[in-house]
């Protein structure tokens, strides 16, 4: 081969060399373009307590953003790891209220190390799922109320013991203790169930009255179920006595509707508000 081919075929391949090791770093210069992720969907928030003294917590799934990260993400553990976040508010919250989740992770790290674009912006929580105190009587579901007609009956026969024959219901009072009044009554709903009462006396007469059954510091959770947290089944404050054969025989209850109403509306005026839908059966 001659001197001069042999040549131009040597600097033939440098010029091939060169241009694929150019080409090849380009590519690396390049790089594969950042992958957008977004770890709101792995981020849960929970609240708990009180409504007017809820407080709110988070956790994020990791390992479940992770394993969802695209494959151009480069070690999707190592960027979950670094995802972070806080609660602006935490204390003192009430049903309907808002809080806001703000993320917090080191852009440069997740862009050159992981390749990724972290995209999420804050995220805004309504608080709800509290537990409240009861305030009205539609409140409280069919169920519920149900089971304390009935647990106000058998309040009603093991206090008056035999002498009940029946009792129906006529509705319910129910008294919400108003706050100017919290620092001098420390309970903060009573539901007065009422019914007419039927008992037969000892001479086999019958004597018909009315009494409220009290139930006391009603729940609503946060699945509408209703719950009594303090006293139960005591009576509205009333007295009948009746002469049967020259004995007295006493029953705690109203002669008439009316006198209940005075008692478990008005006896609780300034205090309490009052809601009622009791009548006459």
């Amino acid at each position: 081969m001659s001197t001069a081919r042999h040549e131009r075929t040597f600097f033939n391949g440098l010029r091939t060399a060169a241009l694929a090791l150019a080409l090849a770093l380009a590519l690396v210069g390049c790089g594969a373009k950042p992958v957008e992720v977004d770890p709101t969907a792995y981020l849960a928030v929970e609240f708990a307590g009180m409504s007017g003294e809820g407080t709110a917590s988070w956790a994020f799934d990791g390992d479940g953003f992770a394993a969802a990260c695209d494959d151009g993400v480069k070690d999707a553990t190592g960027l979950a790891a670094c995802v972070d976040g806080s609660l602006d508010v935490t204390e003192g919250l009430s049903n309907g209220d808002t809080v806001t989740f703000h993320w917090n992770c080191d852009t440069d790290t997740a862009e050159k190390e992981h390749n990724a674009i972290l995209a999420p912006a804050d995220t805004t929580f309504t608080v709800e799922g509290l537990d409240e105190w009861v305030t009205a009587l539609d409140q409280i579901g069919q169920e519920d109320w149900d089971a304390l007609v009935a647990d106000g009956k058998t309040a009603l026969s093991q206090r008056e013991g035999d002498s009940i024959t029946g009792a129906d219901c006529l509705g319910g009072y129910m008294l919400v203790r108003q706050d100017f009044s919290s620092e001098m009554v420390e309970t903060h709903n009573i539901l007065y169930v009422a019914y007419k009462v039927q008992a037969q006396l000892p001479d086999g007469s019958s004597l018909a009255y009315y009494a409220g059954i009290g139930f006391s510091d009603l729940v609503l959770h946060g699945d509408g179920s209703v719950e009594v947290t303090s006293d139960r089944g005591f009576a509205a404050y009333g007295n009948i006595d009746v002469l049967v054969n020259g004995e007295y025989y006493n029953f705690t209850g109203f002669e008439t509707l009316e006198d209940m109403n005075t008692e478990c509306i008005d006896g609780y005026a300034g205090m309490y508000s009052v809601e009622s839908n009791v009548a006459e059966a």
